[in-house]
């Protein structure tokens, strides 16, 4: 099965790996707008079939695009992707950060974010949609470790309820209170 995304054609596998949405077109023009014509590093975590960072690398080639994802099936699918799109992208297999450079500029991820058992997405893979706890594990985690990878000037985009959020790596605290408080509305 095939999806588009930002105009280009990915292949996709329902139900095995989430399906990309047309609210993270959002992010990803996001992202290229904070990158412009720089030349920098930028990593997508939790990239499943690929669609961020396929979509960045091809539509801005200057940037060096890694991408991580713990599922060995979707990062097959992004690597399928990649080379049937003809873009340039690190592949990692690893847990958030893990097997990413420490000197990244940006760092982008639309992870898991909906407490288990939040209705509506029975068609998805479940490590790909839920989130421990109040659905934040993910998020907590990856903002934990950002500060470590980030380069000095760095920064995070991450989508969460239909929204892009950005902070600067001096601003991860800020990030996560931010997330938290989102949260503890729609409760």
């Amino acid at each position: 099965m095939s999806t588009r995304f930002h105009g280009l054609t990915f292949v996709t596998d329902p139900g095995r790996v989430f399906s990309p949405r047309v609210t993270t077109e959002k992010l990803v023009d996001a992202t290229l707008a904070r990158v412009g014509v720089e030349t920098v590093r930028v990593a997508d975590v939790g990239t499943g079939a690929g669609t961020i960072a396929i979509t960045l690398a091809l539509r801005a080639p200057q940037i060096e695009v890694w991408a991580s994802d713990t599922c060995a099936r979707a990062l097959g699918l992004a690597s399928l992707n990649a080379e049937r799109l003809g873009a340039r992208v690190h592949l990692v297999h690893g847990d958030l950060l893990d097997g990413l450079p420490r000197d990244l500029d940006v760092i982008v991820a639309n992870l898991p974010y909906l407490a288990p058992e939040t209705p509506g997405y029975e068609d998805e893979p479940a490590a790909a949609v839920f989130s421990s706890g109040d659905g934040l594990d993910h998020y907590r985690r990856l903002i934990a470790g950002a500060g470590d990878h980030l380069a000095p000037g760095g920064g995070m985009l991450i989508q969460f309820q239909g929204q892009v959020l950005e902070a600067e790596r001096n601003e991860l605290p800020w990030l996560l209170a931010r997330l938290e408080s989102l949260v503890a509305a729609a409760a």
